[in-house]
């Protein structure tokens, strides 16, 4: 792996129709990996998470195995292995974006996705689902079509799969820290931050507010009675009016009881007082 492409795709309604927005960023891997790299290929224990899959399809394209999922809060990993046709000119700068069914529903609010060259006829394809929300169902009845290349064309003959994932495990490991309190951001406004949810593969704060905000306002801070904190900046909307929004750290496990939430200016100085958050 030398330079590989992290791409996050935002669905948005528009007219009735819906539109692609992409970011794409380019970053070395030396400073930064996208969570599922961590949880399929490093040494950390996230088994009781993962649902193996192993299930090939073909079309024009090439041939995708499915390998496996992971179910995290409101999210859903996918590791697959892609073997392009002899004459398809692929490459690592290249994706798949996956739309996900959850019991029959579309719940995306934004998909990421990796391509890692294995060699130059295989490519492992990682993708992340962010949802606006996830049934409670222990077992999960997933409709995952891989249907759009690169964010912007589609796929006349999509990948398909069928799979039962469960979510009972992470059910149980959950933590949610209730909150209803409001701070105040960087330009000024304010926001009711709702709770916030931790599981041993990310944690995310939920907040609404009265008016759209912008991104580049959301800078907040968790901290443990100890003194160690996490910043939270790369918040995602979890609807088209933008008053609705979660902000995922991944690979952070809040397993104490009380923490403090803090509003941060852009130097990173606090806004107001701390916002104390206690486990249900």
């Amino acid at each position: 792996m030398s330079n590989d492409l992290i791409v996050e795709v935002q669905p948005k309604v528009n007219r009735g129709r819906k539109a692609w927005f992409i970011v794409v960023l380019l970053l070395l891997v030396a400073t930064c990996m996208l969570v599922f790299y961590f949880l399929f290929n490093k040494d950390l224990n996230f088994e009781a998470y993962k649902t193996v899959v192993g299930k090939t399809t073909e079309n024009s394209l090439g041939r995708l195995t499915l390998n496996e999922i992971i179910i995290d809060d409101n999210q859903i990993l996918l590791n697959a292995t892609y073997k392009p046709v002899k004459d398809l000119n692929f490459d690592d700068q290249l994706f798949f974006v996956p739309q996900v069914f959850v019991n029959g529903q579309e719940l995306t609010v934004r998909n990421g996705g990796q391509s890692i060259a294995q060699s130059d006829k295989t490519f492992t394809i990682y993708s992340s689902v962010k949802l606006s929300e996830l049934p409670k169902d222990k077992i999960l009845n997933l409709d995952i079509r891989y249907n759009d290349w690169n964010g912007e064309k589609k796929i006349d003959e999509p990948w398909e799969f069928q799979v039962e994932a469960s979510q009972k495990q992470l059910q149980e490991d959950r933590k949610v820290f209730s909150v209803e309190k409001k701070v105040k951001l960087l330009d000024g406004q304010e926001i009711t931050i709702e709770k916030v949810v931790s599981t041993p593969i990310s944690t995310t704060i939920y907040f609404q507010s009265e008016n759209s905000l912008l991104n580049e306002a959301i800078h907040l801070k968790i901290q443990s009675a100890s003194g160690e904190s996490w910043h939270f900046n790369s918040a995602y909307p979890l609807n088209v009016d933008y008053t609705k929004w979660g902000v995922r750290l991944d690979t952070v496990y809040l397993t104490e009881e009380n923490y403090r939430l803090i509003s941060l200016a852009a130097d990173g100085s606090e806004l107001g007082s701390a916002v104390e958050i206690e486990e249900k």
